[in-house]
């Protein structure tokens, strides 16, 4: 027996999945996208299904990370999760995203993943239902497993509890299920639903400063929810120069890691860090060609702005230009992190003489190897403890 459904004329998630998902022993799905809305549309049901509820959608993830290494794929996985910025979900969705958490982590919900490059995108939708007493019922339509399709958008749905439609569509789930490029969703995407579901915004500052806790600071940083984030190594060495920052008496580190290991961001990170926690600026002198680099990277890695004096003036994260009025201008960084050149303080110019009498939160110096030890007399001011 063939049942039609539109959207137009009935709600669907009431009049067809609410209905037949009660009591369920067991829910196969082909939902083109995977999202925490699965809770929302069918939450109460779905925790009354007694078997399983298995999700398979596509992915953007390409073929040749899942053949060569299941991380690469998590990984990609993880960068997708992140893009749709679940993070900008209001507070009214922790539960649900408990919810989620709780079915993903028990195994209540399955879901694997498809590159979509395999099949193509996976637009055709369609699903299985073993009913409470045990009968089975299938169904296809343009409806995906969100609310706004259950609920917003004009849909059409037909379902069809023949053995030849059920046996049908059960075909097409599994081919999708048991694909060897088929990979299960990434645990960083099921930790961060958890991390979601619990977190809270700090609306001051000042709150963080009493208790800070430098994960809270950046780990919706765009290196984490865009990037892979931190390796273990550069972890260690921002919580370290982070921990004797606050100490007594401060502390310098010499960051020697090897070419490609990422000390421009473990330098950066920590920098932030420590203007976060007080109220001076940063100071990062770098080769002349590389200014523009680190000002690339704080922005797009930390969302961090800053601003690069060119000899002319300051030039912000946005291109703005603040020109100088003197010497005297260097002093006047429209950011808390200023970026200068090391030629600068070598050659002996004024400007060198201003940025030495200040104070400040942290001082970076990039490739030290190439001008400290050649020309250590120009940084006498710096290193006697007038920068903090």
């Amino acid at each position: 027996m063939i049942n039609r459904f539109s959207s137009r004329r009935i709600r669907l998630d009431h009049s067809f999945l609410a209905k037949r998902l009660r009591g369920a022993r067991g829910y196969d799905r082909i939902a083109g996208f995977f999202s925490s809305s699965i809770m929302e549309v069918a939450g109460e049901e779905l925790e009354s299904v007694s078997g399983p509820v298995r999700l398979v959608c596509n992915s953007i993830i390409a073929p040749k990370d899942i053949e060569t290494a299941k991380k690469a794929a998590q990984a990609a996985m993880r960068r997708e999760w992140c893009d749709a910025q679940p993070e900008r979900l209001p507070d009214a969705a922790k539960p649900r995203l408990q919810r989620l958490y709780d079915f993903l982590a028990s195994g209540k919900l399955q879901v694997r993943v498809l590159p979509d490059a395999i099949f193509g995108l996976i637009h055709g939708k369609a699903g299985v239902i073993t009913l409470a007493d045990g009968r089975r019922t299938a169904f296809l339509g343009s409806v995906n497993e969100s609310l706004t399709a259950w609920r917003l958008n004009y849909e059409l749905l037909w379902e069809d509890a023949s053995e030849d439609a059920v046996a049908w569509v059960r075909e097409e789930f599994d081919s999708l299920w048991h694909s060897p490029f088929a990979v299960e969703l990434a645990d960083a995407v099921v930790q961060d639903i958890q991390r979601l579901a619990v977190r809270s915004v700090i609306p001051d500052l000042d709150d963080w400063r009493g208790q800070p806790d430098p994960a809270a600071a950046v780990i919706e940083s765009p290196v984490y929810r865009k990037e892979v984030g931190l390796w273990e190594h550069q972890k260690h060495f921002v919580k370290i120069a982070f921990d004797a920052h606050r100490g007594a008496h401060g502390a310098r580190f010499v960051l020697a890691d090897q070419v490609g290991l990422g000390k421009t961001i473990q330098l950066a990170m920590a920098a932030q860090l420590m203007a976060l926690v007080g109220d001076k600026p940063v100071l990062i002198l770098a080769p002349k060609p590389l200014i523009w680099q680190w000002q690339g990277e704080l922005n797009t890695l930390l969302d961090m702005p800053s601003a690069v004096w060119d000899g002319r003036g300051w030039v912000d994260e946005n291109g703005i230009e603040y020109p100088s009025a003197g010497p005297e201008s260097i002093r006047k960084c429209p950011r808390r992190v200023g970026i200068v050149s090391t030629g600068l303080i070598v050659a002996g110019s004024e400007i060198r003489d201003w940025l030495l009498n200040g104070r400040y939160a942290c001082v970076i110096l990039d490739e030290a190897h190439l001008r400290a030890a050649a020309q250590p007399g120009a940084w006498q001011g710096i290193r006697s403890g007038r920068a903090e």
